[in-house]
């Protein structure tokens, strides 16, 4: 991690730890918006870490990853990805960035080009924390832009997933928008593959952490379950299934602005970064035993997370379907340069 980025974990990190609180995600899955959280976040300067021209794209990548986790580690309950990645989506193609929050998603439907602005008709279906944002960016798969439009403008019908985090449907007629050329469905299904997988890496961090301490504590037949072999095992799994889903995220935060490059890295990401999800997930419950599944304890938080961040922008199935595919179609000879690229 470069002193930059170190820099932006530390700070995020105390940021988070001061705000997010238990009582505060009772709250959030309660359907209360996190003000005072998102002003400190704005007041931090966090939301334009991939949009500052400034600094060199690996280091804004980097320091964008390293807040990313920090913020998954501590289960903020806000569209920060979304909202980072949708300014400098923005920025980036010169449109003006409105204030507040922002959220992104696939539009089924279709989009196209009116005059100066452009319309979209359709629906978009579990967009995150919808009913908080100001502006949604969303495009069509296989359009030729993305629209960003308010939410207020569309019809929007509440949800939650299984954690109780806010994800919304909308609906919309023949509306128009403002303009975001280049940006289709498909590019803004893998930023969201690329950001639930670092959502999940981030968490993955939370959950080991918690489970070692558990275990360290836990005393059975007169001393911590973690001195017993058994459970040294399950939790060096649960610090390899980290380790790894953590360079696979980071990696795709690092194609952000490459979409070529990030339809491959989004893909193994959000496979890698899944395939974790479930298996750390298991071992934890394991290792806390029947506390662990209590309302009153406090692992669910993440765990729930788990469950559901790697069912959203498409399972590993899904993502799996379509890394072959490209395999496939790219040949032989292209093969084994993509897996050592």
């Amino acid at each position: 991690m470069s002193e930059t980025a170190q820099l932006v974990h530390d700070a995020a990190h105390r940021l988070f730890a001061q705000h997010v609180t238990t009582e505060l995600l009772h709250r959030a899955e309660g359907g209360a918006w996190a003000g005072a959280l998102w002003d400190a976040v704005e007041e931090a300067g966090f939301l334009d870490t991939l949009a500052d021209r400034d600094v060199a794209p690996i280091e804004r990548a980097a320091n964008t990853a390293a807040l990313l986790r920090a913020a998954a580690r501590h289960l903020v309950p806000l569209p920060l990805g979304e909202t980072i990645v949708a300014r400098a989506l923005l920025a980036a193609h010169k449109v003006r960035v409105p204030q507040g929050p922002l959220t992104l998603g696939v539009l089924d439907g279709h989009t196209h080009r009116h005059g100066d602005h452009a319309h979209l008709k359709g629906n978009a279906s579990r967009v995150a924390y919808g009913r908080h944002a100001a502006n949604v960016l969303l495009a069509a798969s296989g359009g030729q832009e993305a629209v960003l439009i308010a939410v207020k403008r569309g019809k929007l019908s509440e949800g939650v997933n299984i954690a109780g985090e806010a994800r919304d449907d909308l609906a919309f007629g023949d509306t128009a928008g403002t303009t975001v050329d280049g940006v289709d469905g498909d590019v803004l299904l893998c930023v969201g593959a690329a950001l639930r997988a670092t959502a999940i890496a981030g968490a993955l961090e939370r959950v080991l952490m918690q489970t070692v301490e558990y275990a360290r504590t836990r005393v059975q037949f007169g001393k911590p379950i973690a001195s017993f072999q058994a459970i040294q095992q399950q939790l060096a799994v649960v610090a390899g299934h980290a380790a790894t889903a953590g360079l696979a995220a980071d990696a795709a935060i690092a194609d952000l602005e490459s979409p070529e490059r990030l339809k491959l890295s989004a893909a193994v990401a959000k496979i890698r970064c899944g395939e974790a999800a479930g298996a750390a997930a298991s071992i934890a419950h394991q290792v806390h035993g029947a506390i662990g599944i209590t309302k009153e304890h406090s692992l669910h938080f993440a765990t729930r997370r788990l469950w559901s961040w790697r069912a959203e922008f498409g399972s590993e199935s899904f993502w799996a379907e379509r890394l072959g595919r490209a395999a496939c179609a790219a040949g032989s000879d292209a093969y084994w340069a993509s897996v050592t690229a």
